[in-house]
C-alpha cells in the first residue's frame, strides 16, 4: 500500500507541472543568460510591456526565458522572469564644483548661474525633489 501511495504522490506531483511542461507558479526556469535582475509577472503583463519596463528587447527577454512561447501568451501571475543585461542607473556625474544654497535660491537660478540645465542639476543631486521645493539653506549641491 505504501509503495502505491508513494507512486501516486509522485504522479500527482508530476501532474501539477501540467501537460504544457510549465513549472509551478513562482518557480524559475532561466536560460544560461546572465540575469542581472528578475521580474515577477503581474496580471495583464505582456512581453512588450515587461521588456519596455526593464529596458530590454522582447527577443532578449524571450531568449533569457525559454519558458516563454513564441506568441508570449503563456505568462502566468507570479512567474519569475530573467531580465538579461539589466543594469542599475548610471552614477550621477562628477561634481565640477560645489554650491552652498542661500536664502531665496531656486533650481532654475542655480542652474543658470552655472550654465547648466535644471535636469542636470537634479541628476547630480538626487535629493532634490521634482518641484525643487526642498532646498535647505546651507545645503551643499553638486554642480556637474
Amino acid at each position: 500500500m505504501f509503495a502505491r501511495l508513494s507512486l501516486f504522490a509522485m504522479v500527482a506531483a508530476l501532474g501539477a507541472i501540467g501537460a504544457s511542461g510549465r513549472a509551478l507558479p513562482g518557480s524559475q526556469i532561466f536560460s544560461r543568460a546572465t540575469c542581472e535582475a528578475t521580474y515577477t509577472v503581474v496580471a495583464g503583463d505582456t512581453c512588450d510591456e515587461i521588456a519596455t519596463k526593464n529596458d530590454v528587447t522582447v527577443s532578449a527577454l524571450e531568449a533569457a526565458n525559454p519558458s516563454i512561447d513564441a506568441n508570449c501568451d503563456n505568462l502566468f501571475v507570479g512567474e519569475q522572469l530573467c531580465i538579461p543585461g539589466a543594469t542599475p542607473p548610471p552614477p550621477p556625474p562628477p561634481c565640477a564644483e560645489n554650491y552652498t544654497v542661500k536664502a531665496g535660491d531656486v533650481c532654475i537660478n542655480i542652474a543658470n548661474q552655472f550654465n547648466i540645465t535644471v535636469p542636470q542639476l537634479e541628476a547630480a543631486n538626487t535629493e532634490i525633489d521634482p518641484l525643487c521645493d526642498n532646498l535647505q539653506i546651507g545645503e551643499v549641491l553638486c554642480i556637474p
